[in-house]
């Protein structure tokens, strides 16, 4: 890995307008922490303010962007094509990557032609759906905010009356009764395999940030499953194009013996509580993964 000089200039994008903006400030922070002894960093917190986000950039003038935004605008590619425009290099994935990867019902479609087994849509309004538990969860978002189980048709018929016009921004899918398994990617390789333990039905922000689940590294799998694993990830990571980093999150159906890719991040946490950090940490530093990010950074000119 070739070391960036000394003096140069990183701008960390903090914040946001997404409802994940205490994660993103979490991120930007600890990324701030260790960066900013051996570079010029600068903190840059995002609002809805665009045009006074730009002046900020072209102030600092940086050498390279590290986007700690999380979920809406953040990911999805609406500040990617600003940093692509302004032509500022930046971390992680670019526009096609991150749109795609955060609109689950694309990205699922996405899978399916790679032949990744992936959970069945479910149509809510199907007066003849009787196959219960379902899952519901935006569309477009992160932090698994807004997910929930619906576990039968009274309860379906109550949240699609609370939801009301808004109903086409949620995805339904069946519900895989298994274990929850991440794969974290760096450099494009697979970096680990973390199992994540909780005593709930469902891996949710509490389970994520606040009564924090129980994570296991190189859980007990199989050579099959675990070859099954990174096969997937790396085949997702890399078709829907994910610059450098990536975590790919899965059920499996212990049953079954069958992997469901629920959907991949192309921009993981950097949290002390974030999944892909602590997969990494037995082969580098949280130092070196954050280095690893700036320099590989992409900006997309068309």
């Amino acid at each position: 890995m070739v070391n960036i000089k000394k003096y140069r200039k990183v701008a960390i994008l903090s914040g946001g307008i997404s409802d994940e903006y205490e994660i993103s400030k979490l991120s930007a922070t600890a990324v701030y922490k260790v960066l900013n002894n051996k570079y010029n960093c600068k903190l840059i917190n995002v609002g809805d303010d665009i045009i006074n986000l730009i002046k900020k950039l072209k102030s600092f003038n940086p050498d390279i962007i590290f986007n700690c935004l999380h979920g809406y605008f953040g990911e999805d590619g609406q500040i990617q094509s600003i940093l692509n425009l302004l032509g500022f290099p930046y971390t992680h994935s670019g526009v096609l990557a991150s749109s795609m990867s955060m609109d689950k019902r694309k990205s699922k479609v996405f899978f399916k032609g790679l032949k990744i087994s992936v959970p069945d849509e479910i149509d809510p309004l199907n007066k003849k759906l009787d196959t219960f538990p379902i899952i519901t969860k935006p569309i477009n978002g992160g932090s698994s905010n807004g997910i929930k189980i619906i576990k039968n048709k009274d309860e379906l018929n109550k949240f699609i009356k609370k939801v009301g016009i808004n109903l086409q921004r949620f995805i339904f899918e069946e519900f895989i009764n298994g274990r929850e398994i991440t794969v974290g990617i760096i450099n494009n390789k697979v970096c680990g395999i973390m199992e994540i333990k909780f005593n709930s039905p469902l891996y949710d922000y509490d389970r994520k940030y606040v009564n924090v689940a129980k994570h296991i590294i190189n859980p007990k799998l199989s050579k099959k499953i675990i070859d099954d694993l990174k096969k997937a990830s790396i085949n997702a990571h890399n078709a829907i194009g994910c610059n450098c980093v990536s975590r790919v999150d899965f059920r499996y159906d212990d049953k079954k013996k069958k992997i469901f890719l629920l959907e991949i991040n192309t921009q993981p946490g950097l949290t002390n509580n974030s999944l892909l950090p602590e997969m990494a940490k037995e082969k580098i530093t949280f130092f070196e993964l954050c280095e690893i990010l700036i320099n590989n950074p992409t900006c997309e000119k068309y």
